[in-house]
């Protein structure tokens, strides 16, 4: 399947709502996407588009006890956010799932769409997914002393699960490959009085952020209201641009799930507006 995993380590930075924003930008490019919400700790993601009351099918509810689910009947059950099929996850709502239901859950998403956007949160919990293991991932980075910290760590430990195959198949970590971009996430006033810069950034981590954006206010309004997320930032769509081509790369119309991402950088950009 082809799919893209979104992970960050440090929480509350927007990880869901860029993963989002990134399957709207794509749909405009004219890709057929499906949003699934693997943050098992914290889930929500029809909540922060603003379709919690849309009735469908939420992860806690499936069970698949022989290791399977019908793509065609998921599809037809599951609440759609501005033409995009999301499989949400309600924690809160449903006792948890054994990992082989959350497996065929993502499997059979892939059976319709023609490119998963995954939010996977920090990425725990979901070792045992052989439907994520080898995607490619992206990470979106706090950029903050501790942020960076923490992002190191994680990619650290996201190399280390590369080629670990089957006798690392117990962690706890998900195995998709290092990530083949960094979203870097100017921190908010109220947090620190300004982030680290890029390039100090860049040094730390020992290799390029590939976008650069600044908390837009309104959006966190609008997400934080429950009035979901109405448009997708001018800020933003001209940032993410080029990471969005490239993501559509992996995708080849008319064929089926070829991937033709390079590991390559991207030029970086930032929003500043």
């Amino acid at each position: 399947m082809t799919g893209l995993v979104f992970l960050s380590a440090s929480g509350g930075i927007g990880l869901t709502t860029m993963t989002a924003l990134m399957a709207k930008q794509l749909r405009d490019m004219a890709l057929s996407c499906a949003l699934v919400d693997l943050d098992l700790d914290g889930g929500g993601m029809d909540v922060l588009v603003g379709i919690e009351g849309a009735p469908g099918m939420r992860l806690g509810r499936i069970r698949a006890p022989l290791g399977r689910v019908n793509p065609q009947a998921l599809r037809e059950e599951l609440p759609v956010w501005d033409g995009i099929p999301l499989l949400s996850n309600d924690p809160w709502s449903a006792p948890p799932q054994g990992w082989w239901d959350v497996d065929a859950a993502v499997s059979a998403v892939a059976g319709f769409a023609d490119l998963l956007l995954i939010d996977a949160g920090r990425g725990q919990g979901l070792g045992n997914l052989r439907s994520l293991k080898g995607l490619p991932s992206l990470l979106m980075v706090d950029m903050t002393v501790l942020g960076l910290a923490r992002a190191k760590a994680l990619l650290h430990a996201l190399n280390g699960r590369r080629g670990a195959g089957d006798r690392d198949q117990d962690s706890p970590l998900v195995s998709c490959r290092p990530p083949m971009a960094l979203i870097g996430m100017m921190p908010t006033q109220h947090r620190v009085s300004h982030g680290v810069d890029p390039e100090q950034a860049e040094e730390f981590l020992g290799r390029s952020v590939d976008v650069v954006l600044k908390p837009q206010p309104k959006l966190s309004a609008s997400v934080l209201d429950g009035r979901g997320m109405e448009r997708v930032p001018r800020a933003y769509a001209r940032a993410l641009q080029p990471l969005a081509e490239r993501i559509a790369g992996m995708v080849v119309v008319g064929e089926r799930k070829e991937e033709r991402v390079s590991s390559g950088g991207l030029t970086r950009s930032e929003a500043v507006k």
